[in-house]
């Protein structure tokens, strides 16, 4: 195949050498297209050349046009259509030939004001007008039902300005100004991409306006820099790659196709996953792998400027936080930080909702409140955290109960005549508690301060062990009504 190098051509500023060779290989891709394209001009009707021209349709032209390379994609659509619909092709370019001269005549008297009021406001400027591509009009044919005399925009005017770039957004929205002054303009068909461009960076205004004879007519609004970047893609990008506030191409960009070959651009260091997350949420939150080069890789898998990819899901994968740790794009991040938070909601709903069933059946009322101090009282930060340990079984219901009921120890005044003994105060006392485990660790309660001689009971809590209450301690009858089972008689005596 004879290698032009076209994209030299075109642009040259654009040098093949010293691009990143991330790039290079899709510039390579799209440039030995446009040369197959040409020689097949020359060939007769085949089903290789229609084979080859439906491919271009779905693969090269849409990547052309990711890269913002508006001359080699509406080339390559043009050719295609030529291979595939020949009638319809030369049927568009016999109508627009035909009425050239009138066109031309139209174009003329649409500029003539707009060129006087610009001057008059001290722009300095070209304007250009130029037919929609045969491509485009056959498919304004096909969404309108109709023939090439029924497209009312069958070309557009474009207007651009020299401004510095600091004044480029302001100059290109004072020039819309004056234009829809002289023609009234269509507010549904405004298109602002100087806000936000295209994710190829393209940058205009466009709009469309009620010209002479009541015909529509398009315009866009640009500067030199914004229309060099529309004309060449990303080529253009290099040019500006000094100048502040530009939009420069990301030379770590991985550039990767769909089964059905449509192109996606991702952040380097992307995986299946972020590819996945691409497509749509998801299918990325259900991804469980892909395939690339018929090969079967993991959603870790790095992806590299080329690749096909297809994605593997099952209904039972779901995501998890350790999906943070290798995913790189944007969106593919916020999307599971939401799934994970929904996730947490959902198990949340369904932890208090084990406890609300668990309690009635129980017959233990209960307040917010309660389930606010249980949740403290169980070392949670928050109730939803506590909720979740239910939900996913790593906290035990019955630990929750007991925590709920168990009384609050609030130390009461000391008795007269006596003052309150701590355990490290008992000297030569111990305390004996009927159980079958020995050497049992305890604690005295603080809400009756038992003293040596009192006669005593020990208590199973559950936060803190055993606690040694006062027989007539003011909880002791709650205690033994409602814990029955956690109550063990307890004794003074002397240690061994």
């Amino acid at each position: 195949m004879i290698y032009a190098n076209f994209f030299v051509s075109l642009c040259p500023i654009f040098d093949l050498n010293t691009m990143e060779d991330s790039n290079k290989v899709l510039f390579d891709i799209l440039n030995e297209r446009l040369e197959l394209l040409r020689q097949l001009d020359a060939e007769g009707d085949s089903d290789r050349r229609r084979h080859i021209a439906k491919e271009t349709q779905t693969l090269h032209a849409p990547m052309a046009h990711r890269l913002g390379l508006y001359q080699i994609k509406t080339e390559m659509e043009d050719l295609a259509l030529k291979f595939l619909e020949y009638d319809t092709y030369k049927y568009i370019a016999h109508e627009l030939n035909a009425k050239k001269a009138e066109r031309e005549a139209y174009i003329a008297s649409f500029i003539a004001p707009l060129e006087a009021k610009l001057k008059a406001e001290g722009f300095t400027f070209t304007i250009k007008g130029r037919p929609k591509s045969i491509h485009s009009i056959y498919h304004k044919m096909q969404a309108q039902h109709c023939g090439v005399d029924k497209i009312y925009d069958l070309f557009a005017i474009r207007i651009i300005l020299d401004s510095p770039l600091e004044k480029e957004k302001s100059d290109c929205w004072q020039v819309y100004s004056l234009i829809t002054d002289i023609f009234p303009p269509n507010p549904k068909r405004l298109r602002d991409w100087l806000s936000v461009p295209k994710e190829n960076g393209y940058e205009s205004l466009h709009t469309t306006v009620l010209g002479p004879e009541k015909r529509w007519v398009e315009v866009q609004i640009r500067t030199k820099r914004m229309d060099e970047v529309a004309e060449k893609g990303v080529a253009a990008h290099w040019s500006y790659k000094g100048v502040k506030g530009s939009i420069v191409q990301k030379s770590g960009d991985v550039f990767v196709f769909t089964p059905t070959g449509d192109l996606r651009r991702l952040p380097e260091g992307a995986t299946v996953l972020d590819f996945a997350y691409s497509i749509h949420s998801e299918v990325g939150a259900h991804c469980v792998g892909g395939t690339i080069r018929n090969q079967n890789v993991s959603i870790r898998q790095k992806l590299e400027n080329g690749d096909q990819v297809s994605i593997l899901t099952s209904p039972n994968q779901h995501p998890n936080a350790d999906w943070l740790n290798f995913v790189a794009s944007t969106k593919a991040k916020s999307k599971i930080r939401q799934a994970l938070k929904e996730i947490e909601y959902k198990q949340a709903a369904e932890g208090k909702e084990i406890i609300d069933r668990k309690f009635k059946n129980w017959k233990i009322p209960y307040t917010e409140g309660d389930i606010t101090k249980m949740a403290t009282r169980l070392g949670y930060k928050a109730v939803s955290d506590m909720y979740q340990s239910v939900a996913t079984g790593k906290e035990d219901v019955q630990r929750l109960r007991d925590a709920i009921i168990e009384p609050e120890e609030t130390p009461n005044t000391p008795r007269e005549h006596t003052e309150y003994v701590d355990k490290s105060d008992l000297k030569g006392l111990a305390i004996e508690v009927d159980m079958n485990v020995k050497n049992v660790d305890y604690n005295l309660s603080k809400c009756c301060n038992p003293q040596p001689g009192d006669p005593i009971f020990a208590f199973v809590s559950v936060l803190k062990g055993i606690r040694i209450h006062r027989c007539d301690c003011p909880n002791a009858e709650d205690i033994r009504n409602r814990y029955p089972y956690r109550v063990l008689p307890a004794r003074w005596a002397k240690k061994n």
